[in-house]
């Protein structure tokens, strides 16, 4: 376990990039700058990103190579080597079950972007009105059978990957697709720019009007920052525990982060233009990229071509991210079992997959079991909605402070200055008292804001 490494500082950046910049740095970014404000939103994420999100980053990539073993098995060894208080031990537990309950609802969402690929490659995106998109999501949301048929090709996927080991399969498959990636959100931005309102679209996303600046805007556009790098659910600690000694984890997270931060942006140079082209409504949440944009695709010169174009990047962001997510689980697994690594991946998929049932029944048949109501809690949150506030607001904040607790308080200063290679600078001492107190702080305001 500890003899695996990537095969070369580049595809790493290529892979934790691929990672990062996954399906809610297109999706969820796009709507939330479009509900909170635009520019606003987009200032305060990268304050936010600076602020906390890098030095937490830093801290689980570093506690990920201290230990080089899988989550589980990092804080094990910690605990026994570095003396740390066997309490830390439950990080390893919190962070593979949240991947597991994340994983059973994210890969359903995957499977959308594939449907509606397929969707596009059929000719839906042909004139299609607000009705008609309206439809087509009601169709798919309310078939499960449907939902778990998609969702299913995308585990498969993603476990004949993994089963392939890290060298042959995850930096293969990440090498590729993430750069091919990266040149169709550039053909996307570029569309914009010739059919669409691409000024109106520059104004909302750049001009920042601190007049609407208030506590859910912040709060949000810092809970963004801070979780649309899967910080305190283990997947960077693992990124991080295949990382060779001569690598620097500093310049690796900047470029990281940046990179994920830019294509968000991009996302969103690429898809506003469209929406204020035909007086689509930018606040519209996650029904933006399923029903506003179809609209707008169907109107447009070669809109069927480029809305299919926006739902293959959107598969394949998908699939560069299930890869690395499912990854500590099975790592983990190895460590602890004899089972081969291929019977560990195609078992975790199918185990996930059984349990994406409670997402794709939530969305139709459950719409109208609300599980908090039975312990007398009034709440109409579905399972599905109560997975996802249960991994979100509650599972990943947890699991984010106890890794800067875990940089911050519980290794050496010693341990995490050599681990950093920064020595006793400036630099390093920013990081150790962000990580120490302005972290952990930002984490518990989230944290308070969202229960």
């Amino acid at each position: 376990m500890g003899t695996r490494h990537w095969s070369s500082n580049l595809l790493f950046l290529i892979i934790a990039i691929g990672a990062e910049a996954g399906i809610a740095n297109v999706w969820k970014f796009s709507y939330l700058a479009g509900a909170n404000g635009g520019g606003l939103f987009v200032a305060l994420y990268f304050i936010a990103l600076f602020l906390i999100a890098i030095p937490a980053l830093m801290a689980e990539m570093l506690i990920g190579r201290h230990g080089g073993r899988s989550v589980v098995g990092t804080m094990n060894l910690l605990v026994a080597r570095d003396s740390i208080s066997p309490f830390w031990k439950s990080f390893g537990v919190l962070a593979t079950a949240s991947v597991v309950l994340i994983l059973s609802y994210y890969f359903v969402v995957c499977g959308w972007m594939l449907d509606y690929f397929v969707f596009g490659i059929r000719g839906g995106f042909r004139n299609i009105d607000a009705a008609g998109a309206q439809a087509a999501y009601q169709a798919m949301t309310g078939n499960p059978a449907r939902m778990l048929l998609y969702s299913g090709i995308i585990i498969a996927t993603t476990a004949f990957i993994i089963a392939r080991g890290i060298n042959k399969g995850i930096e293969h498959v990440s090498g590729v697709l993430t750069p091919l990636r990266f040149v169709i959100l550039l053909l996307l931005l570029c569309y914009s720019m010739i059919f669409a309102d691409f000024g109106t679209a520059a104004r909302f996303l750049f001009h920042v009007d601190w007049s609407k600046l208030n506590a859910t805007v912040v709060v949000t556009a810092f809970g963004q920052a801070f979780f649309s790098l899967g910080i305190g659910v283990g997947v960077m600690m693992m990124m991080g525990a295949y990382m060779k000694r001569e690598y620097s984890i500093t310049r690796a997270v900047f470029t990281v982060s940046l990179a994920q931060g830019l294509m968000a942006l991009i996302a969103g140079m690429s898809i506003f233009p469209l929406v204020f082209s035909y007086d689509l409504e930018p606040t519209q949440g996650p029904g933006l990229i399923f029903v506003t944009l179809p609209v707008a695709f169907g109107q447009m010169p070669y809109g069927e071509i480029f809305g299919t174009l926006l739902f293959l990047l959107l598969s394949f962001a998908a699939l560069t991210a299930t890869i690395v997510i499912q990854e500590p689980i099975v790592a983990a697994l190895e460590e602890y079992t004899r089972w081969s690594r291929p019977t560990l991946a195609y078992t975790t998929g199918f185990v996930i997959w059984i349990m994406g049932f409670v997402t794709a029944l939530s969305f139709n048949r459950w719409s109208d079991v609300h599980p908090l109501r039975w312990l007398g809690v009034d709440s109409t949150r579905t399972p599905f909605e109560l997975l996802d506030y249960l991994t979100s607001n509650l599972m990943m904040p947890l699991g984010g402070l106890m890794v800067a607790l875990i940089a911050g308080w519980a290794l050496s200063r010693r341990a995490v200055r050599d681990e950093l290679g920064l020595g006793d600078s400036l630099a390093f001492r920013l990081w150790y008292a962000a990580t120490r107190y302005l972290v952990p702080v930002a984490i518990l305001v989230i944290f308070y804001s969202v229960i």
